[in-house]
């Protein structure tokens, strides 16, 4: 089954496990690489044999038989990961040894190369394609109206387009030769002109002003994280104005002209000055994170803090370092400690190590209906001294 990457595949994917294991496998086609045998390919069909080699060498010989029976069964899925001509830039494959069931994901953007078998899903990966490829509205305003284009993890469409038809009703605009030796009438014929084109603007005005609702309840229901208006100054103000602005969404404004252009081509012009502004707006709220804690707020800095507010049900919004290495333990009622703590009755030697705690994180975070952000690397210094994860608290 492939499913839509939002927010709340990603929840189902959180609260998918298996004892036996999960198997995630993570592809990135590099368009470059044409070769019969691409790099990209070679890299996770090799972490595929690493894993096949470390079940096999466990000593748990049932694990390992059903661990190995189930990838000979995913042949033809993994085939699909893998193939060069299959279309999407990043895929992603998820499927628990015990059970048929098969998840798959494609999107535009890059996502991993990797092999990985937990009891759970990876979806760091996935986390981290929301950075800067979660959906977002791009509004062309022009004097026609606004053309509505929907972009999501590198994929691009026509949504809709809100078309300004004027209503000249009884008036028209008058336009004829001027006179020789007449100016009168050359003065008229400009002053008419002049009317004609400020009645039309004001239409146009009073049009954009009455979507504007309209666009709100669209950037809703697509989901959309961040909104880029673009087009005329004069009516890119008119559209910004009908939004929140402090709201939810990154708002992105671009005095350019880009209604006439080809979809893809509106992509690829707006696509840097979009992913700049989430890049912000991740380092902005990772740092509001950060001097909530230190000024005694609503927010943790650090693991010990952090897992700690987990366990009590405090995250309403984790921000992480995924390229920082955060290790820990695990107690017997499956809550999450750094390294060094223990809860109270339980020794060290009861808990069990746990390597990856901030893919633990991000699955408590999902699961737990928090938000969660996988800083980009542009971003991620911001909680350099704080061991690379933050959170805002719901109190």
């Amino acid at each position: 089954m492939t499913v839509i990457l939002d927010q709340t595949s990603l929840r189902d994917l959180a609260t998918m496990s298996d004892a036996s294991g999960v198997l995630s496998v993570y592809a990135t086609a590099d368009p470059r690489d044409r070769t019969a045998s691409p790099t990209w390919r070679r890299t996770v069909a090799n972490a595929i044999t690493r894993l096949r080699n470390e079940v096999a060498s466990n000593g748990d010989k049932k694990h390992a038989s059903a661990v190995l029976t189930r990838l000979d069964k995913l042949e033809p899925e993994l085939d699909g990961i893998l193939g060069a001509t299959e279309p999407g830039l990043g895929r992603a494959l998820f499927a628990p040894v015990s059970s048929d069931e098969v998840r798959t994901v494609v999107v535009q953007v890059p996502l991993d190369d990797c092999a990985v078998l937990e009891p759970k899903p990876y979806l760091r990966p996935l986390a981290a394609a929301f950075a800067t490829g979660a959906p977002a509205g791009v509004l062309a305003v022009a004097q026609d109206g606004v053309r509505v284009v929907d972009m999501r993890f590198g994929i691009a469409r026509d949504l809709t387009r809100f078309t300004f038809a004027p209503d000249t009703g009884e008036w028209r605009e008058m336009r004829g030769p001027a006179s020789a030796g007449r100016p009168g009438i050359a003065d008229r014929s400009a002053s008419q002109t002049d009317r004609f084109d400020r009645r039309m603007e004001e239409q146009l005005l009073r049009y954009l002003h009455s979507v504007r609702p309209r666009i709100t309840e669209l950037a809703d229901q697509q989901g959309w994280q961040s909104i880029v208006i673009t087009g005329d100054s004069r009516l890119i103000d008119v559209i910004r104005k009908g939004l929140p602005a402090n709201g939810p969404r990154d708002i992105v404004l671009l005095d350019r002209v880009v209604e006439t252009l080809s979809v893809s081509d509106i992509a690829a012009r707006v696509r840097p000055d979009l992913e700049a502004a989430r890049v912000r707006r991740c380092r902005e709220q990772a740092r509001q994170a950060r001097d909530a804690a230190l000024s005694g707020g609503q927010g943790t800095v650090g693991l010990s803090d952090t897992l700690g507010a987990f366990r009590e049900g405090r995250v309403a919004h984790l921000f992480l370092d995924g390229s920082r290495e955060m290790r820990g333990h695990r107690a017997a009622n499956g809550w999450y400690y750094a390294q060094g703590e223990t809860p109270p009755g339980e020794a060290a030697t009861d808990m069990t190590a746990e390597r990856d705690l901030g893919e633990r994180m991000i699955e408590l975070g999902f699961v737990g209906g928090s938000e969660v952000t996988v800083l980009p690397e542009e971003a991620a210094d911001v909680l350099a001294e704080d061991e690379g994860v933050a959170a805002l608290l719901r109190w």
